[in-house]
């Protein structure tokens, strides 16, 4: 039997992650409040809830969502920062990417002090997006920069880190958005856009580092650190917009149990959103259309969607049915070429988006969260949303 529960009021954006990690069956996640302020939550296999807030005053902007690591020992470290771009802070409250670790392995009952990132690019912008992972004895932090590109650092004490770089650029006053996956090991995935869909006639393009370069899925050398930062068209190129004349937005990036990348992504055409499934067939990139997706509403754009980061042939998301988007389960057994799917929110009151789930959750349970909210909501600074999570 389904159970679905709310966890708090609050929200989270699309491209900050991950925003929720899971051990031993329990889920840890985080979400910016709808008063502004970094909570964080740990919801237990068996459905007890415990959260408590982290930061105060950030901002009421669901780009502010905070993102969640397990160090390498187990300590949660918890990142987030002020939507910077052309939009200023609230007083006190600097443009800089903060964190936070907590004090014991798996928990929450207590953190740290507040650190901050002490490196980024030039341009003024400050820093969004934050995207932590462990990669063997290097904590690295992907974001969107000081001149608004992809930009990252690492580091190896949790203390000190590297110098700040761009990875992928394209101009044109854009500012490509991402998604990263790692396998923990000795790769970590990317898929780049050239700018938001609103502004640009988008391509999707893929890059892969490993020992300081850039690969494409054939295993072409795109680039060296010496190189970077690359221009898109410099990159391995999933989907092409002068192919099909929709305008794409990479949702998600996930690892088969051999290593090899999964993409769920849209194409936008005339405000209407369709989700397609990418992957490489060993010469070249395939698209395969799951469903489409409806029309974007102006207070989240689009409903999104994430795969399932244990088993990439699922994908769960977010579309119009009837009056309010809805999440469903859809899962192929041949790289897309067939669906099935299934109906897994239905709340006549309101709308279900930007589902995730959470990284490392195993087999042990399915679960998803979302934001749900209705027409309360106006935009990215004024909403109502709640947190949810789905055990089914």
């Amino acid at each position: 039997m389904a159970v679905d529960r709310e966890l708090g009021a609050g929200s989270w954006s699309y491209f900050g992650d991950a925003r929720a990690i899971s051990h031993g069956g329990d889920t840890f996640t985080g979400w910016i409040s709808t008063t502004g302020n970094v909570w964080v939550a740990r919801y237990t296999a068996d459905g007890k809830l415990s959260k408590r807030v982290i930061f105060k005053g950030l901002g009421r902007d669901d780009h502010n969502n905070p993102s969640l690591v397990f160090r390498h020992d187990g300590h949660i470290m918890v990142f987030f920062s002020p939507h910077s771009g052309h939009h200023l802070p609230p007083p006190g409250i600097p443009k800089a990417m903060h964190y936070m670790v907590s004090l014991n392995p798996y928990s929450i009952n207590g953190f740290g002090k507040v650190h901050t990132v002490d490196t980024n690019v030039p341009g003024g912008l400050g820093y969004t997006y934050p995207n932590p992972m462990q990669l063997q004895d290097k904590l690295w932090l992907f974001w969107r920069g000081g001149a608004w590109n992809p930009t990252f650092s690492y580091t190896t004490d949790g203390i000190h880190w590297v110098p700040a770089r761009e990875l992928v650029y394209f101009g044109h006053a854009q500012r490509p958005y991402t998604k990263y996956v790692t396998d923990g090991k000795r790769r970590i995935h990317g898929i780049f856009t050239d700018g938001h869909p609103e502004n640009w006639k988008n391509s999707l393009h893929y890059a892969r580092y490993e020992n300081e370069a850039l690969y494409a899925m054939d295993g072409r050398k795109l680039g060296t650190f010496k190189d970077i930062p690359l221009h898109t068209s410099k990159l391995d190129h999933i989907y092409n917009y002068s192919d099909a004349g929709g305008r794409a937005w990479g949702h998600d990036i996930a690892l088969t149990a051999d290593g090899r990348p999964r993409v769920v992504y849209t194409r936008r055409v005339n405000n209407r959103d369709t989700f397609w499934y990418a992957y490489h067939n060993g010469t070249k990139w395939l698209s395969r259309k799951i469903v489409e997706a409806g029309a974007g509403r102006p207070s989240f754009h689009s409903g999104g969607a994430t795969l399932d980061h244990e088993d990439p042939r699922v994908v769960y998301l977010s579309r119009t049915i009837g009056k309010w988007n809805q999440v469903e389960q859809w899962f192929t057994p041949d790289s897309g070429r067939t669906w099935t799917h299934r109906q897994l929110t239905s709340d006549p009151s309101g709308y279900a988006i930007r589902p995730v789930t959470p990284r490392g959750l195993g087999q042990a349970a399915n679960r998803i969260l979302y934001v749900w909210g209705d027409q309360r909501t106006i935009g990215f600074t004024d909403y109502t949303t709640r947190v949810h999570a789905l055990d089914f």
